[in-house]
């Protein structure tokens, strides 16, 4: 799970409780840090655009979220919609996103809303976005009616930033002195009314966009039927081929709708089973993932021990083997030094001049083979040292990539037991819900990804 940018800024100190900075949300989360002696905690909360989540799975996550905390009697104080001003464009997507924020929200409710740009920064080349072209994306947003138009019409205000802690705090300093209480439509619905999903309004919207996906995923499936007739007249397989495969894909898009608007036939009950169902597989997964990183550290420990025993080892050879060859080229200098004496002495004592002539060549050729002999130990021993070095360099590699490996795997472990006492209470109904129900502060809350949650 990713935060936000305002989530990340306001928790990525030294002390920020092993949060993952990846932008982007896919789940509800939670962060908190410290703001003017008070706790404050951030609920992160995934968009309506999830290329691996249906929007019904994220509706139906949001919904029980927020039903759940308005149940403890935890209201929310403003909300918070981001959007990145590196867009060139209001994509279908983020409208999608924006349309159903809206439902969720309720159209009184959207002067507590607060519009933030984001991403003035390009992520990807570093470069900051030019102002002029920024003030133009900014005022599209504001002066367009199907984007942030209708909303600024009824009270929201639309504010920078620009990714420092600074602006986050700001951003977030400006809600809580706002002092606040905020009711969403859903949770109204769902809690006060006692609405099924389906029935309330952002499930509706929803409902709706997901018919006009499947009257689109219909007309298009016509179009390629009638485009059959005419390959099949043109005996064209190639197009056939083609053909049948976008009709496959078609009829999973129109499955898809149904599929959706089928998961949003339900009620928070049988969410709050689902959702406890999840929690305990969840539990189960992490709980196995826990044993299979301290079984990967337990074998890193071993291989890491076998390989320093295996360097001391070679390292102890490797002296064992110096100080042999030390010895043995000691003994064989004194004995060269003994026998080179022992013909010098002879050489003076013969008188044959001719006799003594070869004798000393004798001991040239002596000498010689010594110091050939010399240089051939000297080259044999520095080639073996040079062996021996980059053998050690060789296992100090190995020892450190086996360090790493552990360390890697312990840092794995540190995070899924985080991730386990996050969410060790029952039902799904997180620790952090329980800790809003009793706290006695200004009740904060930003909806994020694009919105975030806060409560303080």
């Amino acid at each position: 799970m990713g935060c936000n940018p305002v989530s990340c800024a306001l928790t990525s100190s030294k002390k920020r409780n092993g949060i993952n900075r990846r932008i982007g949300t896919s789940k509800v989360g939670v962060y908190h840090f410290i703001h003017q002696g008070r706790r404050i905690f951030l609920i992160d909360t995934p968009g309506f655009d999830d290329t691996n989540r249906s929007d019904a799975e994220v509706l139906k996550d949001v919904a029980f979220w927020l039903a759940a905390a308005y149940k403890k009697k935890t209201t929310l104080a403003g909300i918070l919609y981001l959007h990145r001003i590196s867009d060139q464009k209001m994509q279908g997507s983020a409208l999608r996103n924006l349309r159903m924020f809206q439902q969720l929200c309720g159209s009184n409710n959207l002067s507590s809303v607060v519009l933030a740009t984001t991403h003035w920064t390009n992520l990807l080349t570093g470069d900051a976005i030019p102002e002029a072209q920024g003030r133009e994306r900014e005022d599209e947003l504001k002066n367009t009616h199907k984007f942030w138009g209708a909303m600024i019409q009824r009270g929201s205000r639309v504010v920078r930033h620009d990714g420092t802690r600074t602006s986050a705090l700001n951003i977030v300093s400006n809600i809580i002195g706002r002092r606040q209480r905020v009711v969403l439509d859903i949770q109204t619905q769902l809690i006060d009314q006692h609405r099924n999903l389906d029935d309330t309004t952002a499930a509706q919207a929803l409902q709706s966009e997901l018919l006009e996906e499947r009257r689109k995923g219909q007309e298009r499936l016509a179009e390629l039927k009638e485009e059959m007739k005419i390959a099949m007249d043109e005996n064209d397989l190639k197009w056939q081929k083609q053909n049948e495969a976008d009709q496959a894909e078609a009829r999973a898009a129109i499955e898809k709708t149904h599929a959706e608007t089928a998961a949003l036939r339900t009620n928070l009950a049988k969410i709050a089973k689902e959702k406890d169902e999840q929690f305990h597989k969840m539990q189960e997964e992490m709980a196995a993932q826990a044993n299979k990183f301290q079984d990967e550290i337990r074998k890193s420990n071993e291989a890491l021990k076998a390989a320093q025993e295996e360097s001391q080892r070679r390292a102890e050879a490797h002296e064992r083997q110096r100080r042999e060859d030390a010895e043995r080229a000691r003994q064989q200098a004194e004995k060269h030094q003994r026998e080179s004496a022992e013909r010098e002495e002879r050489i003076r004592q013969e008188s044959n001049a001719a006799i003594a002539e070869q004798m000393q060549r004798d001991r040239e050729d002596a000498e010689n083979r010594y110091q050939q002999q010399r240089r051939d130990t000297e080259e044999a021993a520095a080639r073996e040292q040079a062996r021996w070095e980059r053998q050690m360099e060789a296992d100090r590699e190995r020892t450190q990539m086996l360090i790493d490996q552990r360390e890697e795997t312990e840092r794995k472990l540190r995070e899924v037991q985080r991730e386990q006492n996050k969410s060790k209470a029952p039902g799904f109904l997180l620790d952090a819900i329980k800790v809003f129900a009793n706290v006695v502060s200004i009740g904060t809350a930003i909806l994020g990804g694009p919105w975030l949650g806060i409560w303080a």
